[in-house]
């Protein structure tokens, strides 16, 4: 079970008090932080956050006044507002506000708490699915706008010139506007498979436990092209562990980071180094190149979708692979992040935390 991490916000040591009894007893493992205003809550900003119990009054203002800032600081979070006395105009002001729910303290109660803990992640959860689906959404025609309408427009102009070509008998010069429209067509192609790939990257079937190992092994297959035309030399150390995970996607993900490695080489015969180790509630593997690296300031956001280096402008690609390892990571309950210590090449880490190691593996 996720242990919840649970924000108290009250300036009366017996309410909380009180609250926190009542959290234990339907969430014992829960980790509760508590705080008597809401710049002492603020100042906890950055740590996890899953559901925030505020106090209608408090001593630098109002709850109310609060809650913008609240979600600010934890987008996720369900909050809920609890007051002393019931009031409908103060549970509508809240509510329209943006807490979740709303509750008068002397309806309190372990069940009810529960309840509503229980709906407002639900809820929460919801919600943050629809705002991630409109933003590929935008996304999503956003690139179609622009990243077609080029090979589209090549496209265009190619069979005009072809019927012209064809119409003055210059048949040389048709197989040569033949051959750029194939190349117009590839790159459309291969644009609508990364978009279909980064917006749907989840394969069927449940988890599986597996070695890395075996991971390893369908990756020399998927790449052994790739391998053979780069010259790439890969050290693998799968450190003899196993692993809970979907293993198309983990290849997929492992496939686009190595094939990043390898396109991005600088032309230097690539040398990557793929390691698993062990990791708090799962596993860590890290792809680390002697690439052309990533400066700094692009380390955070090129795993957003689209987003590429400008000194790689000049390769294929549209910028979907490291956004679909991200998808990818997140739907192992894992992380992914370019190492900001590593000075030369580029270093890759991502977990995978559906369970832990099964019992035996190397620890």
């Amino acid at each position: 079970m996720t242990v919840l991490n649970i924000l108290l916000i009250d300036d009366d040591a017996g309410d909380r008090k009180m609250l926190r009894r009542l959290l234990t007893q339907t969430h014992p493992g829960a980790s509760i932080t508590e705080a008597e205003s809401g710049e002492k809550a603020l100042e906890h900003a950055g740590r996890p956050t899953d559901v925030i119990f505020l106090d209608y009054l408090l001593p630098d203002g109002t709850g109310l006044d609060l809650i913008a800032r609240l979600n600010e600081a934890w987008p996720r979070a369900v909050l809920f507002m609890t007051t002393g006395h019931g009031d409908e105009e103060i549970a509508k002001s809240v509510i329209l506000a943006g807490a979740s729910d709303y509750i008068p303290k002397s309806a309190l109660s372990a069940e009810a708490l529960n309840r509503m803990i229980s709906n407002g992640l639900k809820v929460s959860d919801m919600r943050w699915r629809i705002q991630e689906q409109q933003n590929e959404l935008r996304l999503f025609s956003d690139v179609l706008v622009h990243d077609m309408r080029a090979p589209l427009r090549a496209i265009k102009f190619l069979s005009e010139q072809i019927q012209e070509e064809y119409e003055n008998g210059d048949l040389d010069e048709v197989a040569r506007q033949f051959d750029l429209m194939k190349k117009s067509v590839n790159k459309t192609s291969e644009l609508i498979e990364r978009l279909a790939s980064h917006i749907n990257p989840h394969s069927e079937g449940r988890a599986e436990h597996v070695t890395v190992e075996s991971l390893f092994d369908s990756l020399r297959a998927v790449l052994a092209q790739d391998l053979a035309e780069s010259g790439a030399r890969l050290n693998w150390q799968s450190s003899g562990l196993s692993v809970l995970c979907f293993p198309p996607d983990i290849v997929q993900l492992l496939q686009n980071l190595i094939g990043n490695s390898i396109k991005y080489s600088g032309g230097k015969t690539p040398e990557i180094s793929v390691v698993a180790e062990p990791a708090e509630s799962g596993l860590m593997i890290s792809v680390a190149d002697n690439g052309i690296g990533v400066p700094p300031e692009y380390r955070e956001n090129i795993f957003e979708p689209f987003k590429r280096l400008q000194r790689g402008s000049e390769q294929p690609g549209t910028g979907l692979g490291l956004a679909t390892c991200a998808k990818i990571a997140k739907r192992h309950k894992g992380l992914i992040w370019c190492d900001p210590q590593t000075e030369t090449g580029t270093t890759i880490r991502f977990t995978v935390n559906l369970g832990p190691l099964p019992a035996g593996d190397t620890t």
